[in-house]
């Protein structure tokens, strides 16, 4: 399994979110030029997360995207099932009949087994606990050049 740009770009631009200002709406523009990310590419990403109910728009002139959930609701589980769907190692854990030999596989309970453990250590970290170790890393960063 490999987590594709979108679903590794819309957990940065969700962080991003996270670690800005809450009480007002983030323009895109903006994200993009922190996250080094093409708006074009972003607004793909955006559309996916707002069908999804992580985030909303404000419009208007001082307009943008903000979070509909805290930060703390929202885990990379259910960031990345919004873009990438669920989380098999292989297509017979999901799907039975995509295999012949599935009734007699060795390997398939390996393979449901592995898959259950990375979706559970998905399920396990939040939107918070990734805003927790930037700002600690921040803090860590600013403090090591400190003369």
């Amino acid at each position: 399994m490999k987590v594709s740009t979108k679903g590794r770009y819309a957990i940065r631009f969700l962080l991003d979110l996270a670690l800005h200002d809450q009480s007002k709406p983030v323009s895109l523009n903006k994200i993009a030029k922190r996250q080094d990310i093409s708006e074009k590419y972003l607004w793909q990403i955006v559309a996916n997360l707002k069908t999804a109910g992580f985030v909303s728009t404000a419009k208007g002139k001082k307009g943008g995207f903000f979070l509909v959930k805290t930060p703390d609701r929202i885990t990379l589980k259910d960031i990345l099932n919004a873009l990438e769907g669920n989380c098999f190692l292989v297509d017979c854990v999901h799907n039975q009949n995509t295999c012949k030999r599935n009734a007699t596989c060795a390997a398939r309970s390996m393979w449901s087994e592995a898959s259950k453990r990375i979706d559970a250590v998905l399920a396990s970290f939040t939107l918070a606990d990734l805003v927790a170790k930037a700002k600690s890393r921040d803090t860590h960063e600013a403090l090591s050049y400190i003369i």
